[in-house]
């Protein structure tokens, strides 16, 4: 190139920066065909997913381009270096320095990939039935070891023995243990709140004095939504130590209870005629959980085979209870027990029903001719005689004193 170039100038080597030019300018254009083919590699071996959406693509592209973009440029630097001082050697702590950059940026570039294109991988997976806390902390983990594994390279690069630094942990353990025991105490509770299987991603569970749906499950604490909208972040310990209520780990059932009061003018007719119709009404209402509703009639076939060792419609969550019933006499009612489930869990669906089954209630209590009642007191007078007496006595006395005065 220099043979070429018709002039010189003193201290320029024209073919070396024209050489560093198109080689940085090549390797910066490859990084997104580079996330393309990665892109389309991972696509290929993973048919069953649906990647079509070019929306998809462009965002995953886009988390991949940046770091491989960074890491072309190091290697043209790593180049144009090498170019720059020939025929001499590269220095070495030009060397050790780019053998760091390498593995930071290789360890970067792992975790974006697993960040962008293994997400949705994975995302697909959960489709398929497996939970999302363990996907989750199956991604976290991977992200952990990529780190400790790019740490454990860099400090070898920088000289250190690793072999020798892994022994010093080994004696240094039990105080490690003792410092970080709540961490560590933590990271097991999650371990074993992912096997116990106690919640999931999205369940509504109440701890202690928390109420809410759960947002993940980490190494250290667990998160929860609360209704309020507070974001509650819960150690994992704890809950390990405190008791916890899944209202979501049910299949049929959400408990419907009311009490019908009605007026004590009311015959014994009525409220027969009244606690029947009520009875039959919810029999046949599609939205009430009927007898029929149990775990064998489910789909899971498992069930059935469960069924000799443990209660399956109380591990499953069926509830169909029902019951109608004259219940007890109040101050001011007579009172009537409803008592049965909702085939629905979903809040939404539920509060419908309910009001379905109000307006149907108050329909049959008017077809019976009874009312409802309300709080009332009614209070009676026993000696109106002696007072009515002694009113009487009362006006003759002043009616005497008027003529005497006259």
């Amino acid at each position: 190139i220099n043979d070429k170039i018709p002039f010189k100038l003193s201290h320029v080597n024209f073919g070396k920066l024209i050489l560093i030019t198109l080689i940085t300018l090549f390797f910066y254009s490859l990084r997104r065909l580079l996330a393309n083919i990665i892109y389309f590699v991972f696509k290929f071996f993973n048919k069953s997913f649906s990647l079509d959406s070019e929306t998809l693509k462009t965002q995953v592209v886009g988390i991949i381009k940046r770091p491989m973009g960074i890491l072309l440029i190091a290697y043209s630097v790593d180049i144009c270096l090498s170019i720059f001082y020939y025929p001499a050697p590269v220095p070495i702590k030009f060397a050790n320095l780019f053998s760091i950059v390498y593995v930071v940026l290789w360890a970067w570039l792992i975790i974006e990939i697993i960040d962008g294109y293994g997400i949705v991988v994975l995302g697909n997976i959960t489709k398929k039935g497996v939970r999302k806390d363990i996907i989750n902390l199956v991604v976290k983990i991977l992200y952990v070891i990529v780190i400790i594994i790019a740490a454990l390279l860099v400090l070898k690069r920088l000289g250190f023995d690793i072999s020798a630094l892994m022994a010093s942990l080994g004696i240094g353990g039990l105080a490690i243990a003792f410092a970080t025991k709540d961490i560590i105490a933590n990271f097991f509770s999650s371990v074993m709140l992912l096997f116990d299987n106690s919640f999931s991603q999205g369940d509504w569970v109440v701890l202690g004095d928390i109420e809410g749906n759960v947002v993940e499950t980490g190494f250290r604490k667990t998160t929860i939504r609360t209704f309020d909208n507070a974001l509650v972040f819960v150690p994992n310990s704890n809950i390990m130590a405190q008791n916890i209520k899944n209202w979501s780990r049910r299949k049929v059932g959400r408990n419907l209870k009311l009490t019908v009061g009605v007026e004590y003018g009311a015959s014994t007719a009525q409220l027969r005629k009244c606690v029947n119709d009520i009875k039959e009404m919810l029999k046949s209402h599609p939205g009430i959980a009927q007898s029929a509703d149990t775990a064998l009639n489910s789909k899971d076939f498992r069930m059935r085979y469960r069924q000799n060792m443990v209660s399956i419609d109380d591990l499953a969550g069926y509830k169909s209870t029902m019951f109608v019933a004259l219940d007890s006499f109040g101050d001011s009612s007579i009172n009537i027990l409803v008592y049965c489930f909702t085939k629905t869990v979903i809040w939404a669906n539920f509060i419908q029903t309910k009001e379905d089954v109000l307006f149907k209630i108050m329909e049959i209590v008017e077809q019976n001719g009874l009312s409802f009642a309300f709080p009332s007191q009614s209070v009676y007078i026993e000696n109106i005689p002696e007072i009515a007496s002694e009113c009487v006595k009362s006006k003759v006395n002043s009616n005497d004193k008027g003529e005497q005065n006259g």
